[in-house]
């Protein structure tokens, strides 16, 4: 039986396909973060050129993946539209778009937390 989906402004706006993709690409991006780790010791990359890696992997994974916890898509808000079976519809009122916009806000201050996090992956001695 299919998920019923309703758009809610600041609370949901993807279905289950959209939060099934997302976190398929989270972890698609921490896997490939985490196995490229033992592979920038190896070559002896620099420091900040390590840094600067775990971070990017860190952020796209862990935006992917609060997106799909949260069942919010940062990009339907900031394009004004929700995602039902893959399929964006436009938002047309303005006051859930600036709603939107706050929630997608948090969930980008939250990914960037971890993406710093995860750049202190690349700091470790080698």
């Amino acid at each position: 039986m299919a998920e019923q989906f309703t758009y809610q402004p600041g609370v949901c706006n993807i279905d289950g396909n959209g939060v099934h993709w997302r976190k398929r690409l989270g972890f698609i991006c921490l896997t490939v973060g985490l196995l490229s780790l033992p592979a920038m010791y190896y070559i002896h990359l620099g420091l900040i050129f390590r840094f600067i890696i775990c971070a990017g992997f860190g952020f796209t994974a862990s935006l992917n993946l609060l997106q799909a916890k949260e069942h919010f898509c940062v990009v339907n808000a900031s394009k004004r539209t929700f995602e039902s079976s893959m399929h964006q519809t436009k938002i047309i009122d303005d006051l859930y778009k600036d709603i939107d916009m706050r929630k997608t806000a948090s969930l980008m201050g939250k990914a960037l937390i971890y993406a710093l996090a995860a750049g202190c992956l690349g700091l470790l001695p080698i």
